[in-house]
């Protein structure tokens, strides 16, 4: 508003300048002022800023009349027609004056009516860049929350198959496990029975071997009784021994099947080893 006012200001005084004052000095010397108006240099609203130049006058100065002489006799008729002729020329200077404030009124008018359409001009356009700055950010924010929920239903997806597959892989290695410990409770079932069946081969071996020594003689007899006696008894603590490790086995399996699948992954591998040493020992 301030920068429309000082244009305005500046149109006006182009418009009526150079405007000219005689001024008259001491020496009655007359001289021209010219006022040129210019920016403020402190670059304030609200104030003008102008220049005066003196300068001497390019025409004469009016020489002062004469005085009537004293002696002439102004009529009555004559002052009237003086008064109304001064009359006159005060009617037409307020009227001048009159017409030169209504022009000024006018020209303020229109510098506020053009002030007023440049500043809802520039409100309309402030406003329209405004929206237009408002409408670009919530379109930049929508498309921002569309992408961060995209990102976090593809998330969410990812950790879904993860959990998904997770739980499939704990299935299938109970499966797993499960397995192998029904195939190491078949294979220890399996030399359990080898076991027993070579124990009975050995007790009807024994029973053979004890009757054909009958017949020998009562010392070789007794003798191979001995022998046999403790033998037998060899047998038994070697049968003792592997019942206790076959119990310790059957322990040991229930054990594995209590714990993690992760823990019990090795179970089946420790029982074929077990196994394998009572397959030796029964051999031996």
């Amino acid at each position: 508003m301030a920068e429309v006012c000082k244009w305005l200001g500046f149109y006006l005084c182009m418009r009526n300048s150079p405007q000219t004052d005689a001024i008259q000095g001491k020496d009655l010397q007359t001289y021209d002022a010219v006022i040129v108006w210019k920016e403020s240099p402190t670059g304030k609203t609200g104030g003008m800023a102008y220049e005066v130049m003196l300068k001497p006058a390019i025409i004469d100065a009016p020489k002062r009349p004469l005085s009537p002489p004293k002696e002439r006799f102004i009529s009555k008729e004559e002052i009237i027609q003086k008064l109304k002729e001064a009359e006159e020329r005060r009617r037409s200077a307020e009227l001048t004056k009159l017409q030169q404030v209504t022009k000024s009124k006018e020209r303020a008018q229109e510098a506020a009516r053009k002030a007023e359409e440049l500043n809802s001009s520039f409100s309309r356009e402030a406003e329209k860049k405004l929206n237009n700055k408002l409408e670009v950010t919530e379109k930049n924010k929508n498309e921002q929350l569309k992408a961060l929920r995209e990102r976090l239903n593809a998330h969410a997806a990812r950790v879904a198959a993860v959990r998904q597959a997770s739980e499939q892989y704990n299935s299938e290695l109970k499966d797993r496990i499960h397995r192998k410990l029904e195939v190491s409770q078949e294979k220890r079932n399996q030399q359990m029975k080898v076991i027993q069946e070579r124990l009975r081969e050995h007790e009807k071996h024994i029973k053979d071997v004890l009757e054909v020594n009958r017949q020998f003689s009562k010392a070789t007899e007794q003798k191979l009784i001995q022998k046999m006696e403790a033998t037998l008894k060899n047998r038994e603590n070697q049968l003792q021994q592997l019942t206790e490790r076959l119990k310790e086995h059957e322990k040991h399996v229930i054990e594995v099947r209590q714990k993690k699948p992760v823990n019990g992954a090795t179970s089946p591998t420790n029982g074929n080893t077990s196994n394998g040493c009572l397959d030796e020992q029964a051999t031996g």
